[in-house]
């Protein structure tokens, strides 16, 4: 007889699946320096277009290791691939990068898997329709981060939590794709109102019945401007998070440009 599957084991098997494409992103202040020091961090995704390998974050994520670097210019911008050693910083990340478009809040570059010299689980998603098609209003989105709230550090140790994070899409006008928190999303934002941050660049897919993923977004950050999904679909006024939103990933090209944007 087949084992029933619980729903909590359903969101642990999604979890390990996710987490294979993304993982966290943070800026420091020098190579080999205490966890609790970090100036940031937020979330990569790895992408495969068939053209070329990315790494997706948010700008505003880029723009930190920017400022910082240019404070000082010990400052790093690195990548962890799993648990315990399994970290990287770029030598020189300026080197990578393909585009920056602020008002999408989103930064590509270029991060092949030969780049990488110690073991790591992770994989690069293969994007095989293009354009990426966009998500719709009620679907079923899910996206896996890192909360800064969930991040664990003792000496030189840093432990990231993560699981995935489901969604429903409420509304989304042609840059963003929004979940308010009406009575099918309330649950989930009540329950991460104090873990957003860190959550920046997390990559969301839309799932269909066979549970197969297709890339549809990055969450973003930033308030709601006067032209997003209409506020009217929010139902609950006093839930301590109002909303998550994502950037369309169809903004995304296959050789790692920007639809619109003034890339590098």
């Amino acid at each position: 007889m087949k084992a029933r599957t619980t729903i909590g084991e359903s969101v642990q098997h999604l979890s390990h699946e996710l987490l294979r494409y993304c993982g966290p992103i943070l800026v420091a202040p020098a190579l080999n320096t205490y966890p609790k020091e970090m100036i940031g961090n937020g979330t990569y995704a790895l992408i495969d277009t068939e053209a070329k390998r990315l790494l997706v974050t948010c700008s505003h994520v880029w723009d930190k290791y920017e400022a910082s670097h240019d404070m000082d210019s010990k400052t790093i911008l690195a990548v962890s691939l799993g648990e315990n050693d399994a970290n990287i910083a770029f030598r020189d990340p300026k080197s990578h990068l393909i585009a920056v478009d602020r008002d999408l809040d989103l930064a590509v570059l270029e991060f092949e898997p030969d780049q990488i010299h110690i073991p790591h689980g992770k994989s690069w998603f293969k994007v095989s329709h293009w354009p990426i098609l966009k998500a719709e209003k009620g679907d079923c989105i899910v996206s896996l981060g890192f909360p800064r709230a969930w991040r664990n550090t003792a000496g030189m140790e840093c432990n990231f939590g993560c699981a995935a994070i489901p969604f429903i899409v409420t509304d989304t006008d042609d840059r963003v794709i929004a979940a308010f928190s009406d009575d099918r999303n309330k649950q989930v934002l009540s329950d991460m109102r104090e873990c957003m941050g860190g959550l920046s660049g997390s990559p969301a897919y839309c799932l269909n019945k066979k549970g197969e993923m297709r890339l549809v977004g990055f969450t973003k950050s930033g308030p709601l401007e006067s032209d997003a999904p209409n506020r009217e679909y929010q139902t609950n006024p006093d839930s301590p998070l109002l909303s998550v939103q994502f950037t369309h990933a169809s903004f995304l090209q296959m050789n790692g440009s920007l639809l619109g944007a003034s890339n590098v």
